[in-house]
């Protein structure tokens, strides 16, 4: 009797998987997954009507990128044609929907699903998810071997901590779930926060409405206005793009007290200072921590210059209370308003919608105590030094290595061990003393209080994390298996032989084209050593203090490799 493919090594078993959220991490792994894999079912729910995540709710007046759109794409899907340097939240959503269209990704996602409900069943080795449609209102339950989360980590708008808010009764939005049939013409608006979203708010809604005012209760760090109306690109400079992708390409600054760091601040304290040289409180708009502590802005100094327009007023404080007319902030001061806006970011606790605990992370895809279980953007990744969707692309990687793993294994179960988070953790808090995210500043990874947690980002760059996840460690898991582990050795047959259009002496070759057996020589080859004209390490020439002069000023602050030491 001739051998089946059951009885080859590394036979692969049918492996289920269920995925929450279908914003820009959930779409990745659907690609990954329908590009490497043949023998699964994926399903996608996400409580949208549209894909987009973020992009979809995020849809108040001014929403841009804050990075630079080139970098926000997939490394293997550039768009070159994005039409300016910050794209608006409409044309980052149109990418997404182009790339799920592209890939035939559609038919994994359910739009309009919001899971409820999720059980592990231990004697089956399986998730048991129940997911409402918000369109029927019926519930369905799914089963899978494998769940990601993939809701990312700015999904839950955080409200003002202070009490009086039911109170307030003229119309109350969110940053996060804004509502644009709003009409804010000729509208007394206050605006709660001096973060990214208030940042992009003000100057976009000043020239329409009666009177704003803005609390800001602590100070933000600017860059220079590269979104404007110098922001378009031509086609010259699309063409630019696409000829050379290394124009793209940045430098991050994250740690304290380096040279740097330094510049940096010295450069962006000198420009504001030059921007707001008659506003008689500018102190209170510089910043006392490190550049990239608390999410640093681009486009910034148009939010400066518009705090100095007649119908804007800054208020350095904080708020304390709400009434039913307006906001009281710690100074005492009451502030009326028809419209209030509350640009006060997101929840980042990492706690899920549906009932679960606090979970402790593990390199951003582990969950201590969950079998079976990944993220996507989960806590300790790198969303502040380098361009996220390089960092989703490396999970997705990472998560499929475990899938493929589980597909040809007897495996039952996989779960990241708690001592090993436990550790993790500890390593983190030490490497972290060193960076800015634990600097005097309030900031989304320790979910707004200073001193409250371990910054929940990477404890370092984004290379450094694409190096540290490429590999996964098998070690710090915990497997279990079905029956006898070694089952996966099949009967003896090979999955060259089972496939009758392969080479049967592949082995043979003419050159040595295997693998490199050291893991720095991997980084390195991967890094394309060599491929560069060397450069200063740790500096960055084009960073120097700003020229008091106004021509110079204008053309230091104007000019968009600046973005290129920060955040990407």
């Amino acid at each position: 009797m001739d051998p089946t493919k059951e009885d080859a090594i590394y036979n692969e078993r049918f492996v289920r998987v269920i995925c929450i959220g279908a914003g820009a991490s959930g779409i990745c792994l659907a690609y990954k997954l329908k590009r490497s894999f043949t023998n699964f079912s994926l399903t996608i729910y996400d409580r949208n009507p549209e894909i987009g995540g973020t992009w979809y709710e995020n849809r108040y007046p001014g929403c841009a990128c804050d990075v630079p759109s080139h970098n926000y794409t997939y490394s293997f899907d550039p768009k070159p044609d994005y039409s300016s340097v910050y794209a608006g939240s409409k044309e980052i959503r149109s990418y997404f929907e182009d790339f799920v269209s592209k890939h035939d990704l559609r038919q994994f996602i359910h739009t309009s699903h919001l899971v409820t409900r999720a059980v592990w069943v231990e004697e089956k080795g399986e998730w048991t998810v129940e997911a409402k449609s918000l369109v029927t209102g019926q519930t369905v339950k799914s089963v899978c071997d494998i769940l990601i989360h993939a809701t990312g980590y700015l999904n839950k708008p955080a409200w003002p901590r202070v009490s009086g808010l039911g109170d307030f009764r003229g119309v109350k939005l969110h940053s996060a779930d804004y509502d644009d049939r709003v009409d804010l013409k000729d509208r007394n608006v206050l605006i709660i926060g001096g973060g990214s979203s208030a940042v992009q708010i003000l100057p976009a809604i000043q020239p329409i409405v009666r009177r704003a005012k803005i609390i800001v209760p602590t100070p933000s760090w600017m860059l220079p206005d590269i979104s404007t109306e110098t922001s378009t690109f031509t086609p010259d400079q699309i063409k630019e793009f696409v000829k050379k992708p290394e124009l793209l390409m940045a430098l991050p600054v994250y740690m304290k007290n380096t040279a740097l760091q330094n510049q940096a601040k010295a450069l962006l304290e000198s420009a504001t200072r030059e921007i707001l040289k008659e506003y008689d409180m500018v102190d209170k708009l510089i910043p006392d921590f490190s550049v990239g502590c608390k999410r640093v802005i681009p486009s910034g100094f148009q939010f400066l210059r518009t705090l100095q327009e007649e119908n804007v007023s800054v208020i350095h404080s904080a708020a304390s209370s709400f009434t039913s007319s307006g906001c009281i902030t710690e100074d005492g001061q009451h502030h009326e308003a028809d419209v209030m806006i509350c640009a006060t970011g997101f929840d980042t606790s990492y706690i899920p919608r549906y009932p679960k605990p606090s979970i402790m992370g593990y390199m951003g895809v582990g969950i201590s105590g969950f079998p079976n279980t990944f993220t996507l953007l989960g806590p300790y990744t790198p969303v502040s030094s380098g361009p996220t969707l390089v960092a989703v692309e490396a999970q997705s990687d990472y998560i499929c290595s475990f899938i493929d793993r589980y597909q040809t294994e007897p495996v039952h179960s996989m779960t990241v061990r708690p001592s090993i988070c436990k550790e993790f953790k500890e390593n983190v808090a030490k490497v972290m003393e060193k960076l800015v995210w634990t600097d005097n500043c309030r900031n989304v990874h320790n979910n707004g209080r200073i001193g409250s947690r371990v910054p929940t980002t990477w404890p370092g760059s984004t290379l450094h994390y694409l190096e540290a996840i490429r590999e996964p460690r098998w070690d710090d898991w915990d497997f279990q298996y079905r029956g006898n582990r070694f089952t996966w050795m099949g009967n003896g047959i090979s999955q060259t032989e089972m496939v009758s259009t392969t080479d049967l002496a592949y082995y043979i070759r003419q050159q040595d084209n295997s693998p490199l057996l050291s893991r720095n020589a991997r980084n390195l080859a991967m890094a394309k050593m060599g491929s560069q004209s060397a450069r200063e390490l740790h500096r960055q020439a084009k960073l120097s203090p700003a020229k008091t002069n106004k021509t110079t000023n204008e053309e230091t602050i104007n000019n968009p490799r600046l973005e290129a030491t920060n955040r990407d």
